[in-house]
């Protein structure tokens, strides 16, 4: 599940990852608790990409908090996508529980490597073509 409240980062993100995994995006942390009830009910999704500055109420590093409340950050893990990249920003949210960190503006090579990190499986480096290609379901 991808959480950024910017649309065109969104769309961005789906077609870097397109035919590798199914992206499920929001573009609050508001929507994002909304379309983990509907769409996910009982079973969480595979891994959560949080922008850390969201609009509203909650920003990233709060969802993390919220979903770790449910229980479902211990069993998902959370990559920070940000645009804080100074000096301490990335331990800073890893100590507030995302697994993983990537700055923005950020390369596909980037976070294919930071998922891979946290799933501990290879997604593919270059996006497959689409005769015979394979999407993971990363939900």
């Amino acid at each position: 599940m991808f959480v950024d409240d910017n649309q065109e980062v969104r769309f961005l993100l789906e077609k870097m990852l397109e035919g590798t995994c199914e992206v499920v995006s929001a573009g609050s942390a508001e929507e994002a608790l909304e379309v983990l009830s509907k769409r996910f009910g009982g079973e969480p999704p595979d891994l959560f990409l949080l922008d850390i500055r969201l609009p509203g109420s909650r920003s990233g590093a709060e969802l993390l908090r919220l979903l770790q409340d449910f229980g479902l950050a211990e069993e998902v893990p959370a990559v920070a996508l940000t645009t804080y990249a100074g000096p301490g920003d990335r331990e800073a949210l890893l100590e507030e529980g995302f697994d993983e960190y990537v700055s923005k503006p950020f390369r596909r090579e980037e976070l294919i490597g930071a998922i891979d990190r946290v799933l501990g499986s290879a997604l593919p480096r270059e996006p497959p073509s689409s005769e015979g290609s394979q999407v993971r379901d990363l939900k």
